[in-house]
This record gives C-alpha cells, sequence and structure tokens, in this order.
C-alpha cells in the first residue's frame, strides 16, 4: 500500500465514522420530560414523533386556557361502548376531574410550538390516554385508550371488552381526514370549541365550574363577612360549597388566590 493509497484509505475511514456517528447523534433525541403526580402522568411529546395526520398540522400553543375551561371540557366528554349491551358514559369520574383538570391547565398554557401534550392517568378500570393540542382556534382530544380499552373501529370484543367511539355534545364535532374516498370521521378525535356553549350539569351541581354572567356583580374585597341571616336550607348550601372550596384548597388542586376569588363569587351568591 503506498503513501496515497494510506491517505485515501484513512480518509474513506474517517468519512464513514463522521457519518455513523452522526446518524447516531441525530437519531438519539432527548429524553422525553415526564411529569407524575399520584394518578397522572404528563409527557411534552415533539409532534414530528407522530404519525403523517397529526405532522401536517399548524399547532397554536401555548393554549391560554382557564381551570374553569379545562374543567368543563373534561366533564363534557362522553363515550359509548360498541357492545350489545354498551353504555354512554362520561370519560372522566368527578374525582378524576378535580385530580387532573388544574395540572392540565397548568400544562396547557406551558406548552411550546412545537410540542404535544401526552397525558395518562390510571382509573380503577384500566390507564386513560390520549392527547391534547390546539388546531385553528379549537382544542383537540384524541383518546387513544378509555380505561384500559384501545381505541378500535370495529365493535367486536376484545382481550377486555368492547371496542368504544366519543359522543359529540354541543360545541364539539368529529375530526375529518380528508381522503379520496371522502371525509373519514375519527371517532376517538374531538375537536371543540375553547369556550363550549353549554356548562356541564355535573360541574354547576357540584360547584366546580366558574358561573359566567355578564350581570354578575364585581368582586368585593375578601374581608367581606360571611352570610349569617340566610334561610336554613341555604345556609347549608352555602356552608357545603365554601368547605367543598377549603377541600380544593387543601389538595393543592386550587391555590390561595383561586380560593379567594371563589370565595367572593360564592358570598357574592348568598347576599
Amino acid at each position: 500500500m503506498n503513501h496515497k493509497t494510506k491517505i485515501n484509505y484513512f480518509s474513506h475511514a474517517g468519512f464513514i465514522c463522521f457519518f455513523l456517528c452522526s446518524t447516531l447523534f441525530i437519531g438519539c433525541s432527548a429524553p422525553e420530560k415526564r411529569f407524575k403526580k399520584e394518578r397522572l402522568t404528563l409527557v411534552y411529546r415533539q409532534q414530528s414523533s407522530f404519525d403523517a395526520e397529526i405532522k401536517k398540522l399548524r399547532l397554536e400553543h401555548p393554549i391560554k386556557i382557564s381551570a374553569e375551561q379545562t374543567t368543563n371540557h373534561l366533564l363534557s366528554l362522553h363515550y359509548e361502548e360498541l357492545s350489545l349491551l354498551g353504555k354512554k358514559k362520561y370519560i372522566f369520574s368527578s374525582n378524576d376531574v378535580l385530580e387532573i383538570a388544574s395540572l392540565i391547565t397548568k400544562a396547557l398554557n406551558r406548552i411550546k410550538p412545537n410540542k404535544i401534550l401526552h397525558y395518562e392517568i390510571e382509573t380503577s378500570s384500566g390507564k386513560t390516554k390520549g392527547t391534547i393540542f390546539r388546531v385553528k382556534r379549537n382544542i383537540n382530544w384524541r383518546f387513544e385508550t378509555i380505561n384500559g380499552i384501545n381505541f378500535s373501529n370495529t365493535g367486536f370484543s376484545g382481550f377486555k371488552g368492547s371496542s368504544w367511539q366519543l359522543l359529540p355534545k354541543n360545541g364539539q364535532l368529529f375530526h375529518k381526514e380528508h381522503t379520496v374516498l371522502g371525509n373519514d370521521q375519527k371517532k376517538n378525535w374531538i375537536i371543540a370549541n375553547l369556550d363550549l356553549p353549554v356548562q356541564s350539569k355535573r360541574g354547576l351541581n357540584l360547584g366546580l365550574l366558574k358561573k359566567i354572567s355578564k350581570k354578575s356583580p364585581a368582586p368585593q374585597s375578601p374581608k367581606q363577612k360571611l352570610p349569617t341571616n340566610l334561610p336554613i336550607s341555604e345556609k347549608g348550601e352555602f356552608e357545603k360549597r365554601l368547605q367543598f372550596l377549603k377541600s380544593l384548597r387543601d389538595k393543592k388542586l386550587i391555590d390561595d388566590d383561586e380560593y379567594k376569588n371563589k370565595k367572593i363569587e360564592l358570598l357574592s351568591q348568598f347576599p
């Protein structure tokens, strides 16, 4: 092997090593950051890591959404089992919503433009998993699994029971994929207005949602005295709601400022 041949040999070898190292470097992306609290796990995932249908979307992030809006969305989401005796059910229980609404709200407000929020919540029936993102001013809820049952377009029974499909309510629609054969509805994927036109009855009954009204009185000082001249029935309802707010604060589902604001709002409803 002469001198020139050696130079060519080492040049080619060096190029191959550089190419392999570059490929490995590009292929090894940074590990996903996971946040886990009790039953909930949140992960920000790169948009590029999803299928072609997600990759082509123009995301509008971060998502400026309030805790009340998130709560209303979570409470409104329904699905239907596709078995012979299948039932229509809420996706998230009231306890689920109490536990995860505040955390999901913060995650959506902090999400970066090229990220998609993926979540998993452990339930007594199994995991519920999905992704949340915003496109064209609408929030998207795309579910992979509900209560341990993976999504399938068929109605046949699976390993853990029947498949399912989402049930759009007011202000919600199925996502449609435009294909050669027409529009294909994705029945595990709901698109919804950020402000749903209807508030969840569960949320109103449990006091989870803020009562929105243009005619509502302006907030008063937090030092306002508690009402003492209420009828017995209203006084019991007031004390029940106040105790509920305290339990939310104690569980750190709302902070002190949110507690004060909601307490003021509650006081305004019981003059």
